[in-house]
């Protein structure tokens, strides 16, 4: 069976980014494919506002396109240039819209000394049951908007914790916090639902 290159027929990444920087409708039309859903899934945990994610990304490509002789002739990863340049134009939209959410700021955060390990293992297994992914799924809906966009990058799109800080602005330790709060939240809103089918359970049977 042939092997199915993760870039179509640039088979690396960088074929595919000096095809796009060369002007190769093709290959610019591919790397829209490949990379809209990332930045769609990323950019809604930004925003709420539809219209204004989707113009983002819109913008995104297009800049891409008008621009692509005088972008950078190396990246280490598309999909990493990609979204800090969503996340710069969703910052730019928030402002045009005097909108009230910051996300420069840099908090004040205290590294809790636990380690992440079990936890983390934990929320990142691979789930099969539908029932249970849409729980995780709602879990992560819930967190505040700063461990919900570093749970993001760091599990749905792959981004190393130095890769995070550099989008958002804030140091490795803070990062590592973000993840932390976040995975512990999630673990104990799952252990407080069990709990409580567990005692729901022991009522119906009284």
């Amino acid at each position: 069976m042939k092997k199915i290159e993760p870039f179509g027929v640039w088979e690396t990444e960088p074929q595919l980014w000096k095809a796009v920087r060369s002007g190769d409708e093709a290959a610019f039309t591919f790397l829209f494919e490949k990379y809209h859903p990332h930045l769609y899934n990323y950019g809604s945990k930004l925003t709420s506002e539809t219209d204004l994610l989707e113009d983002a990304i819109q913008d995104v490509f297009i800049d891409i396109w008008r621009l692509r002789e005088g972008l950078t002739e190396q990246v280490l990863s598309i999909r990493y240039y990609l979204l800090r340049c969503l996340r710069r134009r969703i910052r730019k939209g928030m402002d045009r819209h005097s909108h009230t959410d910051d996300l420069s700021a840099v908090p004040e955060e205290v590294l809790l000394a636990q380690s992440l390990g079990d936890t983390e293992q934990l929320m990142i297994a691979a789930e099969s049951e539908g029932q249970r992914k849409e729980m995780v799924q709602k879990l992560i809906n819930s967190l505040p908007q700063r461990q919900l966009e570093a749970i993001t990058l760091r599990y749905y799109e792959g981004l190393s914790n130095e890769q995070i800080a550099q989008m958002m602005g804030v140091s490795q330790k803070s990062v590592r916090n973000f993840l932390y709060k976040a995975l512990t939240h999630m673990r104990l809103a799952q252990e407080l639902a069990h709990l409580t089918l567990w005692c729901l359970a022991l009522l119906l049977n009284v």
